[in-house]
C-alpha cells in the first residue's frame, strides 16, 4: 500500500441529517425561489417556504397511508421537481427513498421493489404505471402506486392513488395529529439510513447501495467547500436524479438556497438559452456534442467564418493549455485572446445559453483534454470529478483555484486515499457506504481488512495529489500471451473522432486486441449519398437525440461492409494505433449496424457499456475478427 493521500482538514463537523438541513433552508432562505417552472406564458416559481409546505403535505400523506420510520418508499421517475419533492417528503417521513431508473424494464423494476422490501412505490406517469401493473400482484409487500401525472387509472383500485389526493391525505393527518410531523423529521438521527441507491450492475444483478443522511450531508459540506454555490443562483438539473452524481448535487444547491430548474437532455438545447443556469453538471458526452454541434455550424457558414472559428479554436486551446498546467499567459496571447473573445467566445456562450455560467461539472468518464482545454478557453469551466454510488456521489473534485484536465482533483475535505499494490484506488471517509442491502458477503469483500473501500479503479496520484484515472480493473483484457491492456483509454481515444460514436475494445484470452464500433450512422449515410454508395434506405431506422433532433439508430449492414466506409474507419484506427504499444493496437475491427442502448440492456443507465452483453450479442461479428 501506498502513501495515504488527504484531502483538506475540516474542523468543528457537526454531524446533521438532511431533514435539518431542509427545514433550516426553508426557514433561512423562505422568500427565495426554490423552483422554477417553465411556463407557456413564461416562467412560475415556487419559493423554498412554499416547497417546504407542499413536502410536509406529502410527507404526512405518506404517513396516512402507514409509512413508519425506517420504510422503504421508491421512486420511478424522470428528472423533475416532484422527484425532489417526493425525497424529501419521505426522508421527513423517517422513510427511506429507493431510486429506480425510469429506462428500466418491468424485471428490473421488480427486482429492486422487491429486493428493497418498497411498501410504496411513485411513478412518473401511464408508461411507468404499467410497468408495475404488470408485476404487481408478484409483490405483496407493495402497498400503494402513487402516480405524478394523471393516468385515467388512479380509483379503479384501492391502491393507486395519485399524488394530489395524497397530499389531501396529508392536509387532514395534520388536522388530526397535530405536531406528528415534526416530531417524525427530527426523531431521524444522522447514522439513520436514507436511501438506497442499486449500481448500475454492468457485471450481474444490481447491488442495494445503503447511504445515510450522513453520508450525504458530510458530502454535501465537502463539495461546498470547493465550489462557490450562492442562495438564489439558477441551477439546472438535466441529468438522472435516480443516480448519486445529480441527487447530490441537488441536494446541496437545495443546502445553499439556490434556485432549481429542470430538463433533460432532449430539450436540453432549447431549455439552456432560455434559463441561462449558473451552474450545471453533465457528463462528457454532452459536452463532445455540444463541440460537435457548435463546429458543424461553423462548416455549414462561410469560409472566413470558419477560418475566424480556427484561429480563435486555437487560441482558447492554447490559454486553457496555460490554465490546466498553471502557466502564465503571456502578453501577446491575452491580447489574441481579448480579440477572439470579442468575436466569438461570446457568441458561442450566448448561443449555447451558458453566459451566466460560473461553472460546471463533469463526471462519469474521462473528459478529452483539448476538449477540456477548448471550454477553458472560452471561458466555461469545466471541473472534473470522480465518484461512485459507494462514496454517496463525488470522491475526488478539482479546486477551482488549480483545475488540472486530464485528473479527476485531490481526494474530497475530511477524506482520505491511498493505492494498493496493484494501483486500485482505497477510499476512507465519512461519505461511504453503509454497505450492500442484504448482502453481507459482498458488503465484506468491497472493503480491505483495514476498512478502506475497494473503488475497483486503477490510476495513480501527480504530484499536485490529483488523481489520474486508467481504468476499471474488472475491465483489464488479459490476452492469451499474458499481456495486459486496459480498455477504456483506447475507447476514449477512438470517441474523440467524430465519427465513432461508441466503441467497445475486445481482447480477454485472444491473441490480439479488436474493437467493435458504433458508427456516427448520420455522417455514414451523408457519405454514402456523396461517394454514390448504394444502400437499403428502408434499414434505416430514426431515434430521438439529446438535441431533440432526430438521429440514425440503425443502418444497412451491408453498407457498413463497404470498403470505401471501411477505409474510413481503417484510417481513424491507423492514427489512434501509434499511440499504444504493439501488443495494445488494434488489428482489427468491425463497424455496429445499430447504436448501443439502455432499452436493449447493452448500456446501463449512467450509460456505461455492458460488454458481456454487448460481446454476446454480437458474437459473429467477434468470431469474424478472430477467424
Amino acid at each position: 500500500m501506498s502513501n495515504i493521500v488527504k484531502g483538506e482538514e475540516l474542523r468543528e463537523v457537526k454531524k446533521e441529517t438532511l431533514n435539518k438541513m431542509f427545514w433550516d433552508t426553508v426557514k433561512n432562505y423562505s422568500e427565495i425561489p426554490a423552483i422554477l417552472f417553465k411556463t407557456q406564458l413564461g416562467t412560475d416559481k415556487l419559493s423554498y417556504y412554499e416547497f417546504g409546505q407542499e413536502t410536509k403535505k406529502l410527507s404526512q400523506g405518506l404517513m396516512q397511508l402507514g409509512i413508519d420510520k425506517g420504510d422503504k418508499v421508491s421512486i420511478l421517475a424522470d428528472t423533475r421537481y416532484e422527484w425532489g419533492l417526493a425525497d424529501f417528503a419521505i426522508l421527513t417521513a423517517g422513510g427511506v427513498t429507493v431510486t429506480i431508473y425510469p429506462t428500466l424494464v418491468p424485471d428490473s423494476v421488480k427486482f429492486i421493489l422487491d429486493n428493497s422490501d418498497s411498501k410504496i412505490v411513485i411513478v412518473e406517469n401511464k408508461e411507468q404505471l404499467d410497468k408495475i401493473i404488470q408485476i404487481k400482484d408478484e409483490l405483496p409487500d407493495l402497498n400503494y402506486v402513487i402516480t405524478i401525472d394523471e393516468t385515467g387509472k388512479e380509483g379503479e383500485s384501492e391502491d393507486i392513488i395519485s399524488i394530489s389526493e395524497v397530499m389531501k391525505l396529508g392536509k387532514q393527518f395534520d388536522k388530526d395529529n397535530p405536531g406528528k410531523y415534526e416530531e417524525r423529521w427530527q426523531s431521524v438521527v444522522p447514522d439513520d439510513l436514507c436511501s438506497i441507491v442499486y449500481t448500475s450492475g454492468t457485471t450481474g444483478l444490481p447491488k442495494g447501495t445503503m447511504i445515510t443522511h450522513w453520508n450525504f450531508r458530510f458530502n454535501i459540506m465537502s463539495v461546498l467547500r470547493i465550489v462557490t454555490l450562492e442562495a438564489g443562483s439558477v441551477g439546472l438539473n438535466f441529468l438522472p436524479l435516480a443516480h448519486v452524481y445529480m441527487r447530490l448535487v441537488f441536494l446541496a444547491s437545495v443546502k445553499a438556497g439556490a434556485t432549481n430548474c429542470f430538463s433533460n437532455p432532449q430539450q436540453l438545447a432549447d431549455d439552456l438559452p432560455q434559463i441561462r443556469p449558473d451552474i450545471f453538471v453533465s457528463v462528457p458526452r454532452l459536452f463532445e456534442r455540444v463541440y460537435d454541434r457548435i463546429v458543424d455550424q461553423i462548416e455549414e457558414g462561410p469560409p472566413l467564418r470558419k477560418k475566424l472559428f480556427d484561429w480563435a479554436s486555437d487560441v482558447a486551446r492554447e490559454v486553457g493549455r496555460h490554465q490546466g498546467q498553471g502557466m502564465a499567459v503571456s502578453s501577446k496571447l491575452k491580447m489574441q485572446h481579448n480579440i477572439a473573445d470579442r468575436l466569438v467566445f461570446k457568441r458561442i456562450r450566448t448561443r449555447i445559453g451558458v453566459d451566466r455560467l460560473k461553472w460546471t461539472v463533469s463526471a462519469g468518464s474521462a473528459l478529452p483534454k483539448n476538449l477540456a482545454y477548448f471550454f477553458s478557453g472560452i471561458g466555461i469551466i469545466i471541473i472534473e470529478g470522480y465518484g461512485m454510488t459507494e462514496t454517496s456521489a463525488p470522491s475526488n473534485l478539482n479546486p477551482m483555484k488549480r483545475i488540472k484536465p486530464g485528473t479527476v482533483g485531490p481526494p474530497l475535505p475530511g477524506t482520505m486515499q491511498t493505492l494498493d499494490e496493484d494501483g486500485e484506488l482505497l477510499i476512507k471517509g465519512e461519505n461511504i457506504m453503509q454497505g450492500y442491502y442484504k448482502l453481507p458477503d459482498e458488503t465484506k469483500e468491497a472493503f480491505t481488512e483495514e476498512g478502506w473501500l475497494k473503488t475497483g479503479d486503477i490510476g495513480y496520484f501527480d504530484e499536485d495529489n490529483h488523481f489520474v484515472f486508467k481504468e476499471r480493473k474488472k475491465h483489464i483484457l488479459v490476452l492469451s500471451t499474458g499481456k495486459n491492456v486496459a480498455p477504456l483509454p483506447i475507447e476514449e481515444e477512438l470517441k474523440k473522432d467524430r465519427l465513432i460514436d461508441d466503441a467497445v475494445v475486445i481482447g480477454d484470452d485472444k491473441k490480439f486486441i479488436s474493437a467493435l464500433i458504433q458508427p456516427a450512422y448520420d455522417y455514414i449515410v451523408e457519405f454514402a449519398k456523396k461517394h454514390n454508395i448504394s444502400y437499403d434506405d428502408k434499414k434505416t431506422r430514426f431515434t430521438e437525440g439529446q438535441s431533440g433532433d432526430k438521429v440514425i439508430c440503425e443502418i444497412d449492414s451491408k453498407l457498413l461492409e463497404n470498403e470505401k466506409v471501411r477505409q474510413l474507419y481503417q484510417e481513424i484506427i491507423d492514427r489512434v494505433n501509434p499511440n499504444y504499444e504493439n501488443f495494445e493496437q488494434i488489428k482489427r475491427f468491425n463497424l455496429l449496424p445499430e447504436a448501443l442502448s439502455v432499452e436493449k440492456g447493452e448500456l446501463t443507465p449512467t450509460l456505461k457499456v455492458k460488454r458481456n452483453i454487448v460481446t454476446q450479442k454480437y458474437a459473429d461479428l467477434v468470431d469474424k475478427m478472430y477467424q
